[in-house]
């Protein structure tokens, strides 16, 4: 694993089973049976019946791109070598939407409604971020 230079994510109490299931390469979404609704990200309360009972399950780690740009611009020098990069937001199956980066697809191929699969990067001994790639 090589030194990793880019800004990292700081758990918190309530996001830190999210990263661990991360490190155990499990999506994991918070799901409120109240509802049968599927959350991303973390909040106290259900977005559609403000319930506080929830739990923590794992995603399938399916979805389709909602939508995508490719990033040419150097907003933080450890992004640098990488221009351009393609930011996205992904929709899973489950319903939630997730800001993400794609990776492993070359950028005339990448078009809305295109199905992703999950892909795990082990940044960091303590820290793995899901990317998502071609399904």
């Amino acid at each position: 694993m090589a030194d990793y230079a880019k800004p990292l994510p700081v758990p918190d109490e309530n996001t830190q089973p999210w990263f661990d299931g991360c490190k155990d390469h499990k999506l994991l979404l918070q799901y409120f049976p109240s509802a049968d609704w599927w959350q991303f990200p973390y909040s106290e309360r259900c977005q559609e019946d403000w319930s506080t009972d929830w739990e923590w399950r794992e995603s399938k780690g399916e979805g389709s791109v909602y939508t995508w740009g490719l990033m040419h611009q150097v907003y933080h020098p450890s992004w640098g070598e990488e221009i351009p990069y393609v930011l996205a937001v992904v929709e899973l199956d489950e319903g939630p939407r997730m800001n993400t980066t794609l990776i492993n697809v070359e950028h005339d191929q990448i078009q809305c409604g295109m199905r992703v699969k999950v892909a795990f990067d082990d940044v960091t001994d303590e820290i793995t971020l899901p990317k998502f790639e071609p399904a």
